[in-house]
């Protein structure tokens, strides 16, 4: 690359970070409501909630155990994130400096383009947690191949089982890496020292959880979420904006160790990911830092014959980013949260079909209501709700998203004479597109008090 593309890369780079940071209040799309199921859950979790026996938590609780430290607030928490992001994009260009300066610079241009994770970075996200713990990870791992010591061997996998702690997405990776030191390169103490170093995160999780705890919490508890062959056209959306990836189809010298570990890195997530119950857009992000370096790679070899791909690449990119900030619509979860703080007070539970108005107004959900999402074992009933609707400590109930689809619930509020109807917040949503006609969602919240 010649020093004026680099600076106008650079440039590229600096003002994609711009919009990153801008307006971080207003997410430009949701990840359903999973951001503030985990905030809720961070929230109660350091109010002293079990995660799994109390609130019936289902994922890996490293990530969730991270926020509670920030007691789930919203902004903190996506300032971590973004944050996150940035560090491990940093340590992407350094490992992909090992393939060369100009890689380096084409991966790091790559990574902060790519609209998935421009997407996550702006949301608290277990996905982009685990994903950028697993990309500083891989980086020691790599220089571990160059430069085989204890300290890299350490970090690596440290790292790595932090990740998975986080969310287990990467664990088949882990288990190649160890297939790697005990079976081709037959480093028996290596392979005995990566795996005191991937228990000692485990170790610290028992302070907190038993094992059967951990086993329920996260294995058996997805196994029930059933599949749906429709969401795998996710992948769909994520090459759209990242169709540069498409360069990764080529032939790969698998014999140079560090190209076996990219193309191991998105085999053994990819496939897993494709294969599990419901596959969403967001999941994509852990596939993202391989493929930018490997697209780097592929670009620099025939870059005077290729790099009009890349410019494509950056000008829709900047437009979708841009596009999606300018247009972000106030999120009307701060209006309802405002309304509730008023009319409750700290002690009281409040369930609502979107948890981040929990967290904004700084109220507890009845403790096994945390998660209100569509797919979620085990699958919240009327009955749950009515049973907690009964109980002293529940307030208000916030009509929104999946709560409306709970067949009955609307009507015994309605006719309850416990309940009364408080109020109704309407306002424009995300954008969505009617065939290629962008149109924005109408969101609407309902309001209930006890009376």
């Amino acid at each position: 690359m010649s020093s004026k593309n680099k600076m106008m890369a650079l440039a590229i780079i600096i003002f994609i970070t711009f919009l990153r940071v801008y307006d971080i209040k207003d997410p430009i799309s949701t990840n359903g409501i999973d951001e503030g199921i985990h905030l809720l859950q961070s929230k109660m979790i350091g109010e002293g909630y079990n995660y799994y026996d109390d609130l019936l938590g289902d994922q890996a609780p490293l990530a969730i155990m991270v926020f509670s430290l920030l007691q789930g607030n919203v902004i903190a928490c996506r300032y971590l994130s973004l944050m996150l992001f940035l560090i491990s994009s940093l340590f992407l260009f350094l490992t992909a400096k090992r393939f060369g300066k100009d890689i380096a610079f084409l991966s790091l241009l790559i990574i902060s383009l790519d609209f998935t994770l421009f997407r996550e970075s702006r949301l608290v996200s277990l996905d982009l947690f685990s994903a950028s713990i697993f990309t500083i990870s891989s980086y020691f791992f790599i220089k571990y191949i160059d430069e085989p010591n204890i300290f890299n061997l350490s970090f690596a996998f440290l790292l790595m089982s932090i990740s998975i702690l986080s969310k287990i997405v990467p664990v088949f990776m882990v288990l190649f890496i160890l297939f790697y030191f005990f079976f081709r390169k037959r480093r028996w103490k290596e392979g005995i020292f990566a795996i005191i170093f991937l228990m000692l995160p485990l170790l610290f999780l028992f302070a907190f959880f038993t094992p059967s705890q951990l086993i329920e919490g996260i294995i058996l508890r997805q196994g029930h979420r059933g599949f749906d062959v429709y969401s795998k056209a996710s992948i769909l959306l994520f090459i759209a904006s990242s169709f540069i990836y498409l360069f990764v189809i080529r032939k790969w010298n698998i014999k140079n160790e560090k190209i076996l570990y990219m193309v191991a890195w998105i085999i053994l997530v990819f496939l897993p990911m494709m294969l599990q119950g419901r596959t969403s857009q967001h999941h994509f992000v852990y596939i993202s830092y391989p493929l930018a370096i490997l697209s780097a790679i592929a670009i620099k070899d025939g870059y005077s014959r290729k790099k009009k791909y890349l410019f494509l690449f950056a000008a829709v990119n900047i437009f979708i980013a841009a596009f999606f900030v300018i247009t972000a619509p106030h999120d009307l979860a701060y209006d309802v949260a405002g309304e509730v703080k008023n009319i409750t007070s700290k002690q009281d539970f409040i369930i609502s079909g979107n948890p981040i108005v929990n967290v904004i107004a700084s109220r507890d959900s009845p403790p096994n209501l945390t998660n209100l999402a569509k797919y979620h074992y085990p699958e919240t009933t009327l009955n749950d709700l009515i049973y907690w609707m009964g109980r002293n400590e529940t307030k208000v109930v916030v009509l929104y998203y999946h709560l409306y689809e709970i067949e009955g619930l609307k009507e015994y509020l309605q006719k309850s004479p416990q309940w009364q109807f408080y109020g109704e917040i309407e306002g424009r949503g995300q954008i969505l597109f009617n065939g290629i006609t962008p149109r924005f969602s109408k969101d609407v919240y309902e309001i209930y008090v006890k009376v």
